[in-house]
């Protein structure tokens, strides 16, 4: 395993981990005490809330959008830094203040495990992690972004013909899939707030509006064939395959001087 420096400043907004599996039942309220029992280690607060899921329904007449509404157990840290919500079709694991990754996966698989002993997921149809990183470097103008980002995130240089300066753009890279592995990177220039302060998880510092930097990174696997068990072995190799690219890729999209001025600080 390559050891990674840890950033004192690191600009991770949020990550999370996604588990999609068949639909099975909403878990039964003696089970979900079992649940909450398994994982109090880690999440020991537990929330009801009410899930909205739009789905188009095609019938001979065109497609009908349909709106239906699922009550979903959601557990929480002490501090409203990690949740978990167990939702019909999908285990989703969040966090607002990652501490690295052998914690963040020591957590997701304690939550993946507790569920697959209550209720036994039917398989697995997708694993994903995702990163969002909100960069910001201070001062209320946008900065020269070429000097604290990778060339290939900075958009279209025109050279003649517009008298403008290039204030805001986005994009989507797209990568694989091979043998069921994908990893999207969208990116973006903005001013504001990129997350709700007045969200679930908690930040460790607030999010002052201001112009920022995004980086979404999400690397996923999807089976190629079929939907094979659910296991701790499928689980933890997958996960980590997954997680590898990720710190690579942020770490050749940003330069010394976002390091060294931002990062260390």
């Amino acid at each position: 395993m390559t050891l990674r420096e840890v950033y004192p400043n690191a600009p991770l907004a949020s990550v999370s981990f996604e588990l999609r599996h068949p639909e099975s039942d909403t878990l039964t309220a003696p089970q979900r005490s079992l649940y909450k029992e398994l994982i109090r280690k880690y999440l020991p607060v537990m929330r009801t809330q009410q899930s909205t899921v739009q789905t188009l329904e095609f019938t001979p007449a065109g497609p009908v959008p349909r709106v239906s509404t699922e009550e979903v157990p959601k557990y929480f840290d002490r501090e409203s830094t990690i949740s978990a919500s167990l939702l019909k079709a999908s285990t989703i694991v969040e966090t607002s203040q990652y501490s690295g990754w052998e914690r963040f996966y020591e957590i997701v698989a304690a939550v993946c495990l507790a569920r697959h002993e209550v209720v036994a997921f039917d398989g697995v149809e997708r694993i994903g992690l995702r990163y969002v990183d909100e960069i910001r470097v201070g001062g209320t103008e946008a900065p020269d972004w070429g000097e604290y980002l990778n060339a290939s995130l900075l958009g279209p240089q025109m050279e003649h013909g517009i008298d403008l300066d290039l204030r805001q753009w986005q994009g989507t890279a797209s990568y694989g899939p091979s043998e069921g592995r994908s990893l999207v990177l969208r990116y973006t220039s903005g001013e504001g707030l990129v997350i709700d302060p007045d969200a679930e998880l908690r930040r460790k510092s607030p999010s002052f509006p201001g112009p920022f930097f995004l980086l979404d990174i999400d690397s996923f696997w999807m089976p190629a064939h079929g939907t094979p068990e659910f296991s701790e072995t499928l689980l933890t190799s997958q996960c980590e395959m997954l997680h590898a690219p990720i710190r690579e890729m942020f770490e050749q999209l940003i330069t010394d001087r976002l390091r060294n001025e931002v990062l260390r600080k």
